[in-house]
């Protein structure tokens, strides 16, 4: 009997449960001798379940399990009088599922509860389902990201070899414990529900490929804007796939959502693109402004040499006066200077030069 299934959690591959797992054998050992109808069925927990033969069972693709209950554990066993032993186990387990996410969020998921005999081989004992309904499901069994569609039973015998080198696809190494073992199967298949993907990754994505393309209707000259616009799609897409992908284990296959992906990034990368080829075109056919051509401006244009012409002309002039200028003044200063030399003469020559008349004439004594 199956009370929940939990979450199942693609990133480790497994699921959780709980279940109600019942054993039924029959052993003559048990039987009460010469009982009449009024006999009372025997029942009991851990200590009576100690105390008589219980056949060794494991869970093949657990990953932990635990028995139930508070304070005692939820294990009850009752043997009739004709030897019938029915061990009931109120179990968490938690299973290993591999799942093929190929077609993700698009995928069904089939996961299985294995159960195997462990000491005991097919000559020993053989397991079987009953006949009428062997798994039962709570019928207020509600899921968050799947819908159970199906439960399938079957039975099998694991084949285990004693030479590692016979192990196959179908036959398995066990070492000492090599032979056939029976085997019980619960397969629960489930089918995802889109609904959350569709709203949160899906309908965000078209968008953002729609938004992408309005820079096909922008001025081709308004590179900011465009740029700006194709850049932040980008980054908006990857950020909304990272969310979607770090939920999932790493995978060497390709899975729906990154065939998705691509898609989607393509569109928006061409959008770039786009961008830069009809900008690099409108930049190479850019018309230049030129002025009105008149009669006006054709003379003004003609004329305008000989006036620059003139102008260099009196320039040059200017500059030659102001250079004869600065030539006459450092002459002048030159002669200045010639006209303030202090002639020195000897003074022999001083004296034998007569002296000027004073109106006076001279003594011939002197």
């Amino acid at each position: 009997y199956v009370y929940f299934l939990g979450s199942i959690e693609a990133q480790n591959l497994q699921f959780t449960t709980q279940i109600l797992l019942r054993y039924r054998w029959r052993d003559e050992r048990l039987i009460i001798i010469n009982s009449n109808a009024t006999a009372e069925v025997m029942e009991g927990e851990n200590m009576l379940m100690g105390r008589i033969w219980t056949p060794h069972l494991y869970l093949v693709n657990e990953q932990e399990s635990k028995v139930m209950g508070s304070g005692r554990q939820d294990v009850l066993v009752s043997i009739q009088p004709d030897g019938t032993v029915l061990h009931s186990t109120r179990m968490k387990v938690t299973l290993l599922c591999l799942m093929n996410l190929q077609k993700f969020p698009f995928d069904n998921q089939r996961c299985p509860l294995v159960l195997e005999s462990w000491a005991y081989n097919t000559s020993q004992l053989e397991l079987g389902w009953e006949a009428d309904s062997p798994v039962k499901v709570n019928k207020k069994l509600q899921l968050t990201e799947y819908s159970l569609r199906q439960v399938y039973v079957n039975t099998s015998d694991a084949q285990y070899s004693i030479d590692e080198k016979d192990s196959s696809e179908n036959l398995n190494y066990y070492g000492k414990f090599a032979g056939n073992y029976s085997t019980l199967t619960v397969s629960f298949e489930l089918e995802r529900q889109v609904g959350h993907y569709i709203m949160d990754y899906y309908v965000p994505s078209i968008l953002l490929v729609v938004v992408s393309w309005v820079t096909f209707w922008l001025d081709a000259n308004a590179v900011p804007g465009r740029t700006t616009l194709g850049t932040s799609t980008m980054l908006t897409f990857i950020t909304l796939s990272r969310n979607i992908g770090s939920s999932l284990p790493k995978v060497s296959y390709i899975k729906a959502t990154e065939i998705w992906f691509i898609v989607c990034t393509g569109f928006i990368f061409g959008s770039l693109v786009e961008f830069a080829f009809v900008n690099i075109i409108w930049r190479r056919k850019k018309n230049v402004e030129l002025k009105k051509v008149s009669s006006k401006y054709i003379l003004k244009s003609t004329l305008t040499p000989q006036l620059n012409r003139r102008n260099n002309n009196s320039s040059l002039g200017e500059k030659c006066k102001s250079m004869s200028s600065l030539d006459s003044q450092f002459d002048t200063t030159l002669n200045s200077r010639d006209h303030s030399q202090l002639t020195v003469m000897s003074l022999d020559s001083i004296r034998s030069e007569p002296l000027p008349n004073s109106g006076r004439k001279d003594s011939p004594n002197n």
